[in-house]
């Protein structure tokens, strides 16, 4: 009996979402909570259209000089029609990759490849471990868009030489006849929406110069798209190619290192990632790219990375000249793994596994088509495809297993960068965030451990002395640790003078210390950078009080009283600075209006009190009093801490107020 058509279809996403569904009970993590989370450009009005105007982070802290508007916007639109929680994300990026392995079954099948090879293709890509990190990080959407307009873009350009069951003549692989205009057309659409996603994409351009034989209409097609990309980027205002400047080391550290050096390294590296996409067990290396020692051109590694490539390449040439279809998804396959090898250039991370999404795809079709040629399954009709299926069923069953296993570290920051100090113990960056997700997570003793092993790593870090500097405060150990957290502030500092929040981290530490001159120093620095850095115009604010500059302290606390009305915490030194300054209307007026507004703290009935007495009403100072007792006891210790009450002393009504009560038997 004739299975239905769609059934390999439906076999194939299913195996795709079921393997990567666990996803949606992620978060957010790494990247996620810059781009996604704390990215307000996103949900902006108009944000998936202005996104073609900026680079990829635009709307975080970071530079960048990558050009992924296509990507962005889904970002944007994913929030706006689904929400902003992260299974929300988590979802698209299933369906995906989903509509990527049904899209790859489609392509093999109009190259030529019959219904099972087709399959099991299709199958190896939905629960290859390589495709976990794209799917299980959201922001690793950067690798499943390009691909998902690629395969648009292949199945446009070419046309389906038959319906790829036995008996056919042809089985070639390849394109029976030029694409029609329209659909060329198309090519060229889905290949510039490919290269607005990610600029991996132009590995397509693979496919087209091998097969230029027959493809020459999409040839004219994408490079008229090529055209278009280049203006759009320029005008943006992002380079063609990045700098190493936009590199950080502590997140790539081949990105300062000088030739041959970094090409020994590269090339050991990249032979890593080719023998997980053959035999995916896990990715893992020991090696310090910091302070060495590095490979040499006649290592091991090197060596074999070497010989991998090179055979690579002979071999897409050999069978370009033989006119083998698997030139095709091979080459693509080659070019889509360069970008991940930072042979060209340094890319944005050292370890990156969701680069590999695209060779994958390449291999797999290639795989596909092998199997075809190849005569497998055996023509015995239905009774060889079981065969296969039987065959292929446990080996797809294992990686299926490894695929969940893998995507399951990118549950939480904490799973994953335990994970990442595991596999890559010399990896300062790993240590680094761990030390952030314990911190997140309250375990400061924890995190001050993975901290300084980062920097006993590397000691560039920025992130790991700020965050060190942030442990510290929090550790509670007393002035020793303060002292300790201020300089690995500075050190952060030295790396970065830009950046705000070390110096408001600063100006707060100095303040504790007791160095009110430098704590203005520093948070006016803040400012100067960030004007509307409220946590820095707080500490500026409280340093001119530290100094008994109380007629500016109020003004400053005044400020940020009137954008923050609703902050009891900012009010209180507003109402106290305005006293200190001996401005006693308007400091009758701000506690007035405090206790108003925060009618339960007992705090701004006291500070009331002292404006009264202040102005001599006895009374009135003496009936606040009682109200705030009423509500804090703490009261008490507010009036053991000023002497504005000294000529209550004496009177019962003040004694009984200032008496603690008995203890009850």
């Amino acid at each position: 009996m004739e299975r239905p058509a769609w059934l390999p279809f439906a076999v194939v996403a299913l195996a795709a979402c079921a393997v990567h569904l666990p996803t949606l009970g992620f978060g957010f993590v790494f990247d996620d909570e810059h781009l996604v989370v704390n990215n307000a450009f996103l949900r902006q009005d108009w944000s998936p259209a202005a996104a073609f105007r900026h680079h990829f982070w635009h709307g975080t802290p970071f530079e960048t000089s990558y050009y992924r508007p296509v990507t962005v916007a889904s970002l944007a639109l994913n929030g706006r029609l689904l929400g902003w929680s992260a299974p929300a994300f988590h979802l698209v990026n299933v369906l995906l990759h989903a509509a990527n392995a049904t899209l790859l079954l489609a392509l093999a099948r109009r190259l030529g490849a019959r219904r099972m090879p087709a399959t099991c293709a299709a199958a190896l890509f939905a629960v290859h471990p390589a495709a976990a990190w794209p799917v299980a990080s959201i922001v690793a959407r950067v690798d499943l868009l390009p691909a998902l307009f690629i395969l648009l873009a292949w199945l446009s350009a070419v046309k389906s030489p038959g319906d790829g069951e036995p008996g056919r003549k042809e089985r070639s692989g390849s394109p029976s006849a030029a694409s029609p205009w329209w659909s060329a057309a198309l090519a060229g659409v889905c290949f510039l929406l490919a290269l607005l996603s990610k600029e991996s994409a132009i590995a397509f351009a693979a496919v087209l110069w091998l097969g230029l034989r027959r493809l020459w209409r999409p040839v004219v097609t994408t490079l008229a798209s090529l055209a278009v990309y280049v203006a759009l980027r320029s005008a943006a205002g992002i380079p063609l190619l990045p700098g190493r400047q936009v590199i950080d080391p502590s997140t790539n550290p081949l990105g300062v290192l000088q030739m041959p050096e970094r090409l020994w390294s590269a090339l050991e590296l990249s032979g890593r990632y080719l023998v997980y996409l053959i035999l995916p067990i896990r990715f893992s290396d020991r090696r310090d790219y910091v302070s060495g020692p590095l490979p040499g051109a006649a290592s091991f590694g090197v060596l074999l990375a070497a010989a991998l490539l090179l055979g690579s390449v002979l071999a897409v040439l050999f069978l370009w000249l033989r006119r083998s279809p698997l030139a095709l998804p091979l080459g693509f396959a080659l070019l889509g793994f360069l970008p991940a090898s930072n042979l060209l250039v340094p890319i944005g991370s050292l370890y990156a596994q969701n680069f590999l999404y695209l060779p994958l795809l390449g291999l797999s079709l290639a795989a596909g088509l092998a199997l075809d040629r190849a005569g497998l399954p055996h023509r015995g009709g239905g009774a060889g495809n079981r065969r296969a299926a039987q065959m292929a069923g446990p080996a797809l069953l294992l990686l299926a297993l490894v695929s969940v296993r893998e995507a399951s570290i990118w549950r939480d920051a904490t799973t994953l960068f335990s994970t990442w100090t595991r596999r890559f113990p010399r990896y300062a960056l790993a240590h680094s965030r761990l030390g952030v997700a314990r911190l997140g997570a309250g375990e400061t003793a924890l995190a001050e451990e993975a901290l300084r092993t980062a920097l006993s790593l590397d000691n560039r870090m920025v992130e790991a002395h700020y965050n060190l500097g942030v442990c510290l405060a929090r550790s509670g150990r007393g002035r020793p640790a303060i002292e300790e957290a201020l300089v690995e502030t500075e050190a952060a500092l030295a790396l970065a003078p830009g950046l705000a929040q070390a110096r408001v981290n600063a100006s707060g530490l100095l303040l504790q210390l007791g160095r009110s001159v430098e704590a203005e120093t520093q948070a006016g620095a803040a400012l100067e950078i960030a004007p509307d850095l409220v946590p820095a115009r707080r500490n500026h604010a409280e340093a001119l009080f530290q100094q008994e500059r109380f007629d500016e302290a109020a003004e400053s606390f005044g400020a940020l009283a009137h954008a923050s009305p609703d902050d009891p915490s900012v009010r209180s030194p507003h109402v106290v600075a305005l006293l200190r300054s001996g401005q006693i209307d308007a400091a009758r007026a701000a506690a007035t209006q405090a206790r108003q507004d925060f009618p339960s703290l007992a705090w701004f009935d006291f500070c009331l009190a002292r404006v009264e007495i202040r102005s001599g009403k006895q009374r009135q100072a003496l009936e606040l009093l009682e109200i705030s007792l009423d509500k804090d006891p703490a009261t008490r210790d507010w009036l053991a801490r000023v002497d504005d009450f000294a000529s209550l002393d004496g009177q019962p009504r003040f004694e009984a107020i200032r008496r603690p009560p008995e203890p009850s038997r």
